[in-house]
């Protein structure tokens, strides 16, 4: 006769799971016992992530960019962009190259088939901009703000963004490589059917963040806030998790996770 299993629902969530789910034991303590081990805590993270390759902008100074060469088809290279108002400005298969966008109002701009190489984005105001089908390389976005933002079957390739307010941004069939989120709020947003192997969403809120549909196998959510996040075991499989974000996780096996109460 088959022996009954004993095994309690949170148990069975933590064995399925782990099929899954990668998670990184807690950072070790500074002792002498320890540095051993925390030298190869170290080496895990470094072999496991990898940074985005920064923009190449030239050192030297920029010379500032003439808005009335702002057109349809246009190639703007080493250029400096600084405190101009280009809101609701619609261009098409415009590129820019190792530029700075610094303190630029870009709310509302519609640029179809965009292509940036070697662009930072440093304060920056980019909500309600749609940026459809948009080719990103080596570009960064530094304390920029996003809300709403739409770039569907966008191509990023090393791209980081930094301590941005991106709220109910759209990133619909995004096709990322080497793209680092770090310190931002990516509540309510999208990234519907995306493509984000190896993607890292480092200390962001991720607060009904829909991943569903979404390629994430190689990513690294750990010090985020997964609370309510739309994510589903195919999205999460080979995802690397903190222990202490399992539970937030519980909710895709249906599971219910209750301390027990001693009498």
């Amino acid at each position: 006769m088959a022996t009954p299993s004993c095994q309690s629902p949170w148990s069975t969530w933590v064995e399925k799971a782990s099929s899954t789910l990668t998670w990184a034991a807690p950072r070790p303590g500074n002792s002498a016992s320890g540095t051993r081990s925390s030298a190869r805590w170290h080496r895990m993270v470094n072999d496991t992530v990898r940074l985005p390759a920064a923009p190449k902008v030239p050192k030297k100074p920029l010379p500032p960019l003439d808005a009335q060469s702002l057109e349809d088809e246009t190639v703007i290279r080493n250029c400096w962009i600084s405190g101009l108002d280009l809101n609701d400005l619609a261009l098409r298969a415009v590129s820019f190259e190792n530029c700075v966008f610094q303190r630029v109002n870009l709310i509302g701009t519609s640029w179809q088939h965009l292509r940036l190489l070697d662009v930072s984005f440093e304060e920056c105001d980019l909500s309600s901009a749609r940026w459809p089908e948009a080719s990103l390389e080596r570009v960064s976005f530094t304390d920029c703000r996003l809300l709403g933002f739409q770039s569907p079957q966008a191509r990023c390739r090393h791209v980081r963004f930094t301590r941005v307010q991106a709220g109910l941004a759209l990133w619909y069939k995004l096709d990322g490589k080497n793209v680092w989120w770090q310190d931002s709020d990516l509540s309510e947003a999208s990234f519907l059917e995306a493509k984000l192997p190896g993607a890292v969403f480092r200390m962001c809120k991720l607060h009904r963040t829909d991943f569903l549909g979404a390629a994430l196998t190689g990513g690294d959510l750990r010090g985020s806030d997964l609370t309510k996040t739309r994510l589903g075991l195919r999205e999460v499989a080979g995802v690397t998790v903190e222990a202490a974000q399992l539970l937030d996780l519980a909710s895709l096996l249906d599971v219910t996770v209750k301390a027990l109460e001693e009498n």
